[in-house]
């Protein structure tokens, strides 16, 4: 699994940018979710290719015999 990384930016005028990196998909909206809630409005975004990609499915089985 590839590291999860948030950079945050907060700009003299306290606007703040948050990019996420190593997320594939939607996922990096969840990620973000608090941090938005925290500061206030949206104001934007800007998807990278990574947000159109489709994450990675890991299938865990396990097997018990008896």
């Amino acid at each position: 699994m590839e590291m999860q990384e948030l950079e945050i930016t907060i700009d003299r005028e306290g606007r703040v940018q948050v990019a996420v990196r190593g997320v594939k998909g939607e996922g990096c909206t969840g990620i973000t979710k608090n941090i938005e809630n925290a500061v206030g409005t949206v104001e934007g975004r800007e998807y990278t290719a990574a947000y159109f990609e489709q994450p990675a499915v890991v299938h865990d089985h396990q097997y018990v015999n008896r």
